[in-house]
């Protein structure tokens, strides 16, 4: 396992995800067909999965097969999917999902789409011009044709290794489905906004959001729409020091705000802050409020 592996599963671990990257190493995920961004996943889960923390680097379609899924907003807004339903999902999207097998275990179908496969679409259904709303979930009710395409999706593509060109098909396949019975024509609305919105994200609101986020540089370069080094360029224009200084005081001001109105022990609040070492987090604690915790609690006693 590299590296990078090992960070997506400790990532995942810690109720963050980032997909479609971490569905390779995901438990219970399994890339059936992909190129590049664009790609076709498969999941089935048979134990409880609470509190599951994810990004979308990329539009997604999740489709129920069986059992249930509960998706939470980052306002709280709650989405139950059933088994049979569509959720859309926009791209640079934060959700938390829950997961109850007392039922039966879940089984679910993941679509992304990359920029190529929806300007392919909205250009073959002329539907660029549609005028583009607030890009947010969607849900949509199951059809018989959907359901026979997901259905054969194992049983011709779950052992061979498909080209480019495939996985664009398929997935442009399953957008027309899914348009053919979109009586209240949500997708042409989604898909508009997301043609729409590709444009590289304000870095102070990205970190606004996420900055407390287990989240690695590359990572923020990904959901910020920049390459790594566009990235860290830009950001110190905007705030006027490298990523990693700025969330490294980010999270040790967090951490002393845990201190000091909070009764959690020093170790989760040094895990909390990113550090797997108490005594290293002791040790920049103190280089930057100039005492250490214990102090300072001792001090407001």
């Amino acid at each position: 396992m590299t590296g990078k592996q090992q960070r997506l599963v400790d990532e995942s671990e810690n109720g963050i995800l980032l997909i479609p990257e971490g569905l390779r190493v995901f438990a219970g995920a399994k890339a059936v067909m992909t190129a590049g961004q664009a790609g076709i996943f498969h999941k089935l889960l048979d134990k409880d999965a609470f509190g599951t923390e994810f990004f979308t680097n990329a539009p997604c379609l999740a489709y129920v097969l069986r059992g249930q899924e509960t998706f939470f907003d980052a306002d709280g807004a709650k989405t139950v999917v059933a088994s049979g339903d569509t959720l859309l999902l926009p791209r640079h999207h934060h959700m938390v999902s829950d997961f109850r097998a007392e039922k039966g275990p879940l089984e679910a179908w993941l679509f992304f789409f990359s920029d190529a496969v929806i300007d392919e679409f909205l250009k073959a259904t002329s539907l660029a011009s549609v005028p583009a709303s607030k890009s947010r979930t969607a849900l949509f009710e199951g059809s018989a044709s959907l359901r026979a395409y997901i259905d054969a999706l194992p049983k011709v593509y779950g052992t061979v290794q498909s080209p480019p060109a495939l996985v664009k098909a398929k997935l442009l396949e399953v957008l027309f489905l899914l348009h053919m019975h979109d009586r209240k024509r949500q997708l042409q609305s989604f898909l508009a906004n997301e043609n729409a919105g590709r444009s590289r994200r304000n870095i102070k609101q990205l970190m606004r959001v996420y900055a407390l986020a287990d989240l690695s540089i590359a990572d923020y370069a990904t959901l910020s729409g920049r390459s790594v080094s566009s990235f860290q360029r830009d950001f110190k224009r905007e705030f006027g020091e490298a990523p990693s200084v700025w969330l490294r005081r980010a999270k040790l001001e967090h951490a002393h705000e845990m201190v000091i109105n909070s009764r959690v022990s020093i170790s989760e609040i040094a895990h909390a802050a990113g550090y797997a070492d108490t005594s290293h987090f002791i040790k920049a604690y103190k280089s930057c409020f100039q005492q250490t915790p214990k102090q300072l609690r001792q001090s407001l006693a």
